[in-house]
């Protein structure tokens, strides 16, 4: 009898590994189990949740009989699980072993399955791997302890929730000493945790355990104490120090896992995550274009998976409960990703899809420019507001006045898929910065010089008040406002930022400072600035146009390219003139055409409107 033989397809089948003990057996040195095909909806097992890790670095087991090889990480869970779990003979489903790899038909439909199959386990078993420095212990006694200091800061009734917080801790409360984030840091920085398929593996779970080493502690408190760190000042120099990645968990906290609307959840395990899963934010970010976009900053080993991967999260399903796309890993990549932009552009999102296809300096050119590449995201915030976010001031295309024209079409000389779109052309690119990054974005020297490289004439008002405002993308802190509204705030922001860094050139600081003259009385918050920075800074350039105008772009854009107001977008693009048609390079904030400057010079007869296709 073969190890894999072919699941029914009448009814949700899957099949469940059980370990089972070592005594009695001469085999002492590997683990012994049994796969057996199972209803879904009839049986109780736990789910893990692992990296699968480096494919050449195995260790055997023994399954029905046939001694396998598994990755050393697969094989570590299976390890841990079957001295942690109470039974003796642990009920596990492991996607590696569960799955007939070998089978794409197989291996398509439960796939498919994947959500219903993590989201049904009686709970999710997350394996970090090895604790080699002894660390675990340390992080996870952390996480429980700030975790339990703020446990009753949260009060609630049917309509409304408050905070009272306890007072800020003492100096000497034993999880703000240094020495211990150290380990909190190496925590953060182990590669599950930025591995795509987790955010849906822990997303649909009902509970979950996470293990390293030989330490365990409940994923809900782990996710409900780096939410604190990051929510508290206490915390400050901590983050400070360390802020990338326990922000970065933050983030996918709440982004992907908050947006989980399911009965049954870890959500509920704690009064933060609790409270915060039902705020109306993040109510906005449950749909898929949402999801997607997120999930660009993760890792897989297959790209199909930048798609696959989200399909059991609740948005991905319309309301006839079919998810919007099919499992098949037989299909192109590039067919995939265009079935995506057409599903997305055409059914509820526009031209917003625009924003997601950043092009990246130097990576090579496959399929349509106007389709994202969902593998291959440049790390940077999307400039252009969410699907129902409401609040964002950019309106360039006036969305209210003008009617979109948008229509997709096959290229009979090529067979590539164009977009029709009528528009703009109103300025060309003619000189960039080097390309921007986040690990030097902690310098102010870096992007400040980059911006003013590009000046032409001395710095006035005008112009200081212009290139600070294009390196955020002219954001006011956290809120969807434009921080041009409030210059005095966003000056003493600016001014705050570039003063404490002691790599500017003193000069410099003091020629800045007697420019925009803030007054000392009004205190600048240079956190805020330098976090817009590093969001829509990271990976783009900074440009200047043969009109004087300054913009943020993507990082392939070059001297030449082309500005322009797509009708139906609510920011410009860069685009790239072809032999026929146009390329598009990506979104970009520009100075002074954010608010539909250029639509209104056009209904003033000052510009005119072309049609504008996308190859």
């Amino acid at each position: 009898m073969p190890l894999y033989e072919p699941l029914p397809t009448n009814r949700a089948w899957i099949r469940l590994l059980t370990l089972h003990s070592d005594e009695g057996t001469d085999d002492t040195s590997t683990l012994n189990c049994t796969l057996q095909a199972k209803l879904l909806d009839d049986v109780e097992y736990e789910a893990i949740s692992y990296v699968w890790g480096d494919p050449k670095q195995t260790r055997q087991i023994r399954c029905n009989g046939y001694v396998i090889d598994v990755t050393v990480s697969l094989y570590g869970a299976l390890e841990k699980l079957q001295f942690c779990m109470g039974s003796e003979t642990p009920t596990l489903w492991a996607d590696a072993i569960c799955i007939d790899q070998s089978n794409i038909a197989e291996r398509n439909s439960q796939v498919s399955m994947m959500g219903s199959i993590y989201q049904r386990a009686r709970s999710v078993q997350i394996w970090l791997g090895e604790d080699i420095q002894d660390q675990a212990q340390s992080a996870f006694d952390l996480c429980n302890e700030v975790v339990e200091y703020y446990a009753d800061g949260y009060h609630s009734d049917e309509e409304t929730v408050w905070y009272d917080w306890p007072e800020p801790p003492s100096p000497d409360e034993p999880f703000l000493q240094p020495s211990r984030w150290g380990h909190l840091r190496t925590l953060s920085q182990l590669p599950w945790f930025s591995r795509v398929w987790v955010l849906q593996e822990a997303g649909v779970a009902q509970t979950a355990d996470v293990h390293w080493g030989q330490a365990s502690i409940k994923f809900s408190h782990m996710i409900e104490a780096f939410i604190l760190v990051n929510l508290h000042s206490c915390f400050l120099p901590m983050v400070a120090k360390y802020g990338f990645e326990f922000t970065f968990i933050n983030d996918t906290w709440s982004e992907i896992w908050s947006t989980y609307d399911l009965p049954h959840s870890w959500r509920s395990e704690c009064p933060y995550i609790r409270f915060a899963s039902i705020h109306p934010k993040i109510l906005q970010r449950r749909n898929i274009f949402s999801v997607l976009s997120a999930g660009t900053r993760f890792h897989a080993s297959d790209p199909h998976d930048y798609i696959y991967g989200h399909l059991g999260h609740p948005a991905a399903r319309g309301e006839d409960g079919k998810v919007f796309v099919d499992v098949d890993y037989g299909k192109g990549l590039a067919e995939l990703y265009l079935e995506v932009a057409e599903k997305l552009i055409v059914e509820e999102y526009g031209l917003l899809l625009l924003s997601a296809a950043e092009h990246i300096e130097g990576a090579p050119d496959e399929g349509p420019s106007w389709v994202p590449k969902w593998h291959r995201a440049s790390g940077s915030g999307m400039i252009a507001p969410g699907p129902t976010n409401t609040e964002r001031w950019y309106d360039a295309s006036l969305t209210d006045s003008i009617k979109a024209e948008v229509g997709i079409k096959t290229d009979r000389g090529t067979g590539n898929a164009l977009l029709q779109t009528c528009g703009i052309l109103f300025d060309t690119v003619t000189g960039c910065s080097t390309i921007l990054e986040r690990i030097e974005t902690t310098s102010s020297d870096q992007p400040l010089e980059a911006a003013f490289s590009l000046v032409r004439q001395p710095l006035n008002t005008e112009i200081v008040d212009t290139l600070s405002l294009v390196m955020i993308a002219g954001r006011d802190g956290h809120t969807e406002k434009a921080a041009q509204d409030d210059l005095q705030k966003h000056r003493a922001n600016f001014q705050a930022y570039y003063s404490g860094d002691e790599s500017l050139d003193p000069t410099t600081k003091t020629e800045l400072n007697r420019i925009i003259d803030v007054p000392a009385s009004l205190g600048g918050n240079g956190d805020e600035y330098k976090r817009n920075l590093d969001d829509y800074c990271h990976r783009r350039r900074l440009f200047r146009t043969a009109n004087g105008r300054f913009g943020l772009g993507p990082s392939a854009m070059q001297q030449g390219d082309v500005c322009c107001i797509i009708f139906g977008a609510l920011v410009p693009f860069v685009i790239r003139r072809s032999d026929r048609w146009f390329k598009l390079v990506g979104e970009c904030y520009i100075h002074g055409v954010m608010r539909g400057e250029i639509v209104n010079e056009m209904l003033q007869q000052q510009l005119s409107f072309q049609a504008i296709v996308l190859e």
